[in-house]
């Protein structure tokens, strides 16, 4: 007699999302739950992640290891991730691909910045002006370049009247004239996510979906 093979699939609850293993719908879950077991392991790191292998790639910011390495050049990437995506460089590899028209690109937040080319969405928006883009950096470059906003710094210290535009001279201030801070590259990011550009340019609502 001919054998039975069984197919089970595991079902969120929650959404309409299915899979073929346990283990991954547990992960899942998590995305629903908000719940992050895996906590970096760094002195005073308060970053935690649904995953262990997220966590991983995470330390590997602190220690500044990077054993993923491109056999067809010296890189080497922190992630496995990041070495996929210079690994398109040598290959030419594509996968994500516009349904309406024959752009294609090497990653998928590309892909989202040219179907807004389609759409005409434009969910960057200076907090300054009225100027309006489908692309972050622009922003940026309005900010920075086009001298209409003279004076304005990106990052702001929280501990004196520091500023700047250039987010490696204020991490590097804070190290050097803070010490005290718990975490400096916590407080760096709540820094540059306090300001205006970050609340309203640099994380759109979309984001949060």
């Amino acid at each position: 007699f001919p054998s039975t093979v069984l197919h089970v699939i595991f079902e969120c609850d929650l959404c309409d999302r299915s899979f073929s293993e346990k283990w991954a719908l547990n992960n899942h879950m998590k995305l629903h739950t908000g719940d992050k077991p895996h906590k970096c392991a760094w002195p005073s790191c308060h970053y935690a992640f649904l995953t262990l292998s997220a966590m991983k790639d995470h330390y590997r910011t602190h220690t500044g290891e990077k054993s993923f390495l491109c056999d067809l050049c010296g890189f080497a990437g922190g992630t496995r991730h990041a070495l996929t995506k210079h690994r398109r460089q040598h290959t030419g590899e594509r996968p994500f691909k516009c349904q309406l028209c024959g752009f294609a690109s090497t990653t998928q937040s590309h892909l989202t910045r040219h179907k807004r080319v389609h759409t005409g969405e434009k969910p960057y928006r200076c907090p300054w002006c009225d100027y309006r883009s489908n692309c972050a950096e622009n922003i940026r470059k309005h900010i920075l370049h086009t001298g209409k906003h003279e004076g304005v710094k990106m990052y702001n210290c929280p501990k004196c009247d520091y500023g700047t535009n250039g987010p490696m001279d204020f991490r590097n201030h804070l190290k050097e004239h803070h010490p005290d801070i718990e975490n400096p590259d916590l407080a760096y990011l709540h820094a540059g996510r306090s300001t205006p550009i970050y609340t309203q340019v640099v994380v759109p609502l979309s984001t949060h979906r």
